[in-house]
């Protein structure tokens, strides 16, 4: 006799094998049609992608030059705050006493002409002489 169970469930079976053997199928389409996108598009995304950040890098640096000007615009039209000089003023009543302007010697009359006189005999070591007499002379 004719079995209907058994016919529907070797149908079943027979269909679930057909669906795996579909995915499968499906699944290697899928790999072989990446596979030939990346063959045939890869050197043109990476050159497009290339393209891009140079592009986008290009936008930034514009972007900030752009906000330095602004910056620098803004920082050049700011005034300083007032300044005011404080200056103590001399007041002098009364001129006393001596204005040494030049130079002044406290040697006598005769060191000095005993000191000139070795820097004649000397031009050489003038600046020794110049020492050695101040060193004799205040002893």
């Amino acid at each position: 006799m004719y079995d209907t169970n058994t016919y529907l469930q070797s149908w079943f079976c027979q269909f679930e094998k057909r669906i795996a053997l579909l995915e499968f199928k499906q699944r290697e389409l899928e790999e072989e049609n990446q596979r030939l996108k990346d063959q045939l598009f890869g050197p043109v995304l990476h050159d497009m992608c290339g393209q891009l950040q140079a592009q986008l890098k290009d936008q930034i640096d514009n972007q900030i030059k752009e906000q330095l000007k602004n910056n620098s615009a803004d920082s050049t039209q700011t005034t300083p705050p007032n300044i005011t000089y404080k200056i103590q003023e001399l007041h002098v009543n009364e001129l006393k006493g001596t204005l040494n302007i030049g130079l002044t010697s406290t040697a006598t009359e005769g060191q000095l002409r005993s000191m000139i006189e070795k820097l004649k005999t000397d031009q050489g070591h003038m600046a020794d002489n110049l020492f050695f007499s101040q060193e004799t002379e205040n002893m």
